[in-house]
Parts: C-alpha cells; structure tokens; sequence
C-alpha cells in the first residue's frame, strides 16, 4: 500500500530529480606559471563556468595572466572597461582604464638561510649589491623570468641611472647564477648560497620547508617591495558566460581557493588566511606602479638584459 502511494506521488513531484544544467563553456587561456586546472576545477565546482583551457590567448574569451605587463601586451583585443572591478580590492592594484582585474599578487623576496652567519640581515635589494654578500648570492640572470619586470620596476621608482647602477653592482658582485627560483631556493637550502632573490613562491615553499627559510620582503623601511598583481582580462568576442566567470575570478571566493592552492599569491583582501612565509599584500608597502609606463620600461630594458651579466652597459 505504501508502495502504490509513492508512485502516485512521483508524476505530482516531477519524477525524478532534476540535474544541474551544466555551466556554459568558456574559453580560457592561462599563463604557463599560474595553476590552470585550479581555475578549471573551481569554476566547475562553483557552477561558474565550464572552462576549456586553450593554448595561446588569441583562442580565448577570458585570460588569467602572470602581471599587468603581460595583459598589456594583449593591445587591441582587450577593451577599456571591459574587466570586472572588484570593490573590495583597494585601488592601487587595478588599472585604472578597466583593461584587466587584478586576482592575488605575488612579490619578489629575499631567501636567506637561517644557518648562514652573515655580517647584517639583509633586509633591502641593495643588499644584494653588499661586497660582503660577494658571491653568497643565488639569483635568475635578469633578463630571464621575472628579472626584466623587477627592474622596470626598479626604474620608475628610483630612476633608470639609479637601477642601471643597481644591475650594474650586482654583476660586480659575482652572484651564483642559476635556471629557475626553484633553484635559488634549492641552492640557498643546500647551504651552496646564503641569500637569493626569488618570487614569493618560492619564499612560500622555502619557509614550509625543512631548511626553514626566512623570507624577507625587501625594503618594508623604505619605498616597498616590487609587488605585481596577476590579471584577468576579457577578451574580445567574449559572451556573457566570459564576464560571469571574468568577475568570479576577481572575486573573493576564488581568491581565498588561489591562495590556499597556489603558495605564495598574496591575497588583496584582508581576512584570508596565508601559509608561512605569507603576507597579504594589504599588510606590505609596496612601490606604486603605473601599468603603461611599466610595460614600456619592460619592453626597454628587455634587450639590455638580455647579455647580463656580461654586456649590460655596452647594451644600454
């Protein structure tokens, strides 16, 4: 009887339960040193977006990319106002023109080996310039990864001469030269190094580590440590499933799965929760950059770095 009383239920109920509609697909290209199947696998669990990773930005609706200079480079595909503004992110990490949205930071630091007995506690990058550091440093030759855009960054705060002088010390100084911030840290772990320059990554994942590395966030006395926001931009063509997921990545639900899964981005908003070696970028002082003038100082200084150490000032 009881039976029989169900199945009349079932039609007045709609049957059985209905599925989901499956998200929209959406286009996304994501550059080679952030975690595409984090974004792939949050947007689908949030019910955002179904997103179909691409191999190269002109196939894409949406693009998370490593800094502003790098979305940028995009031009005529991204449209002025076109990227999501996140309210709760304080204005000096966005573009003021609305070309792309900043999604988490991630900061050049200095790795320093607890055991080392070093004269100071370097605390600045011209600290890396020290005679006494002389060789005890690790660093990516400059004109490799992130060194190009440290030092434009370097040169809008403090001028060209005055970081040319900075690179130009640095080669004096003989550093131990090596392929990846992996490898600084490694380096600076093994005891091989005492000091190294790396992105804050790498500082995440030397803290959590056994060797315990301290990592310092440089000139937090001073003008402020080069921090860069990654960006989302929408691309041109881009649907409304585009600027739903666009402004869902700009937000703080994928921020707070970014951070946890990603050591070392550094949350725009106060209140989430960082591993050791961590700090959200509210908490830093860091230079103030404006987007255009840095990518055009990157795309300078691009060919000069690219002999150093040997032929930086001949390139010049």
């Amino acid at each position: 009887m009881r039976r029989a009383a169900l199945l009349l239920l079932l039609p007045a109920l709609g049957g059985c339960p209905r599925r989901a509609p499956e998200p929209e697909a959406v286009r996304v290209f994501v550059s080679p040193d952030l975690p595409a199947a984090v974004l792939s696998e949050t947007a689908g669990r949030f019910g955002v977006a179904r997103a179909v990773l691409v191999a190269s930005a002109a196939e894409a609706e949406v693009a998370w990319l490593s800094d502003p200079t790098e979305a940028l480079a995009l031009g005529d595909r991204l449209a002025a106002g076109g990227a999501p503004d996140p309210q709760d992110v304080d204005a000096r990490w966005k573009d003021p023109r609305g070309r792309f949205a900043p999604v988490g930071a991630r900061a050049r630091v200095l790795l320093v080996s607890p055991a080392a007995r070093l004269p100071f506690a370097p605390a600045n990058l011209r600290d890396l310039v020290d005679p006494r550091l002389a060789g005890r440093q690790a660093l990516v030759p400059l004109g490799r990864g992130a060194g190009p855009v440290t030092v434009a960054a370097l040169s809008l705060a403090y001028g060209e001469a005055s970081a040319a002088r900075f690179v130009d010390l640095l080669a004096r100084g003989r550093p131990q030269l090596v392929a990846s911030d992996g490898e600084v840290r490694a380096r600076i772990a093994a005891g091989r190094a005492d000091v190294g320059l790396a992105g804050s990554a790498e500082g995440a994942a030397g803290a959590a580590s056994a060797a315990a590395l301290a990592v310092v966030y440089p000139d937090q006395a001073g003008r402020g440590a080069v921090v860069l926001p990654t960006a989302v931009a929408l691309l041109a063509g881009a649907g409304d499933a585009a600027g739903r997921l666009a402004a869902w990545l700009a937000g703080p639900d994928f921020e707070r799965v970014a951070v946890a899964r990603l050591p070392g981005l550094l949350p725009l908003r106060e209140g989430v929760p960082v591993p050791v070696g961590v700090e959200p970028a509210p908490h830093l002082r860091s230079l103030p950059i404006d987007w255009d003038r840095l990518a055009e100082a990157e795309r300078r200084l691009q060919a000069a770095l690219a002999g150093w150490p040997e032929g930086f000032a001949e390139a010049r």
